[in-house]
């Protein structure tokens, strides 16, 4: 018995630091600068635990104090502030014609984004100048990075930072290494899996634990979440919808706007726009095309039952002019359908979630720090 508590004890005060931590961290970023006394009501944490928890996140450099008000009698109560200064997240969306890198500071807030056609151009090299370029923009280098994500098309493990399958980089191509020059050690991440976790973020499915996010520009995937967490299958391949290309009757479209432009020879906002105002041609392709992808994506929701459905990346701009046929077939063929929605985000979704995977991988880390600093 008091062998087991002289092993446990350890453990449990690590345990009670990063708790206590996590929850002034999240008090601090939630709602701004606080007071200490703010801080304990928030917390419910005693005045000594969040004193003893501030000194830690300081010595750390999370949080600083800030002037407060100063009081008639006496001196000003204690105030501190998180500082989302204290490092730096990159976020980076390879795909299929462009790619996008973003810079922001450790709340989330966007300092530095970048947007580069490939136009034929190495794939690599156009990201590594691009990704150079956005941390010059936000003025700071590789070493301010803490943490970093890479979305990319296709399948990817995560775990190793490799490429599964893709379009864009061989298989089993080590993708987080060849970006390591730049970006430091990142984490790698199917680009649908990125634009669930932006939708849910600050999109269209916020507070939502059961989602269907589809991407379907240039190729068309889902990511799924279910309980709040990404379902990647056994093998990181889960929501690859490839199987269109040869279970529909239109073979050769990878997704939405690249079938379209085929058709069409036209660029897809313009079809979708002319579709809109009655244009008999544009209808008949959009008709064309929510025939090919639909079955697909009802059949998705089906099987997964979300609560949402987000038509994301660059096609969410089409509108109702894609949504109502596609509701239309949802209604008819789900038992229990869900909501269809086209993304606020758009083409920004899965960069905004690699802004998001990349704080929430920092996390543990930093909270690892107390563990180290004590």
């Amino acid at each position: 018995m008091n062998r087991l508590a002289i092993v446990t004890a350890p453990a449990t005060s690590r345990l009670l630091r990063r708790m206590n931590a996590q929850r002034v961290l999240d008090a601090l970023r939630a709602a701004g600068p606080a007071r200490v006394t703010e801080l304990v009501a928030r917390t419910e944490l005693s005045r000594p635990t969040v004193d003893a928890v501030a000194d830690d996140l300081m010595r750390l450099g999370w949080i600083e104090e800030v002037p407060g008000e100063r009081p008639r009698r006496g001196r000003p109560a204690r105030s501190l502030a998180f500082r989302a200064t204290a490092g730096y997240v990159a976020g980076v969306d390879i795909g299929e014609v462009k790619v996008r890198v973003v810079v922001a500071d450790l709340t989330g807030n966007v300092v530095a984004e970048r947007v580069r056609v490939f136009a034929g151009e190495n794939r690599l090299a156009v990201t590594l100048a691009t990704a150079a370029g956005t941390l010059s923009d936000a003025s700071i280098g590789t070493r301010d990075l803490v943490s970093a994500c890479i979305g990319c098309t296709g399948a990817m493990d995560t775990p190793n930072g490799r490429v599964i399958f893709s379009t864009i980089f061989p298989d089993g191509y080590d993708l987080a290494g060849a970006l390591e020059p730049v970006l430091g050690p990142a984490t790698v991440e199917n680009d649908c899996n990125l634009a669930a976790l932006g939708e849910r973020w600050c999109g269209a499915a916020q507070g939502i634990d059961d989602l269907l996010c589809v991407l379907a520009a240039e190729r068309i995937g889902a990511g799924i979440m279910v309980g709040g967490q990404i379902m990647r299958g056994h093998a990181g391949a889960a929501g690859e919808m490839a199987f269109l290309g040869s279970y529909e009757a239109e073979p050769g479209a990878s997704g939405i706007s690249q079938f379209v432009r085929k058709l069409s020879g036209e660029a897809p906002e313009a079809v979708f726009a002319a579709a809109a105002t009655g244009d008999e041609r544009a209808q008949a392709i959009v008709e064309r095309v929510e025939r090919w992808a639909g079955g697909g994506i009802v059949m998705t929701a089906q099987i997964v039952n979300p609560e949402i459905v987000v038509i994301s990346g660059g096609v969410a701009r089409a509108g109702e002019v894609l949504l109502e046929p596609l509701r239309e077939r949802m209604q008819r063929t789900v038992r229990l359908p869900p909501r269809l929605v086209a993304s606020p985000l758009a083409e920004r979704a899965p960069l905004l979630g690699a802004i998001r995977r990349a704080l929430d991988d920092l996390e543990p880390r930093l909270l690892s720090a107390l563990d180290e600093a004590a």
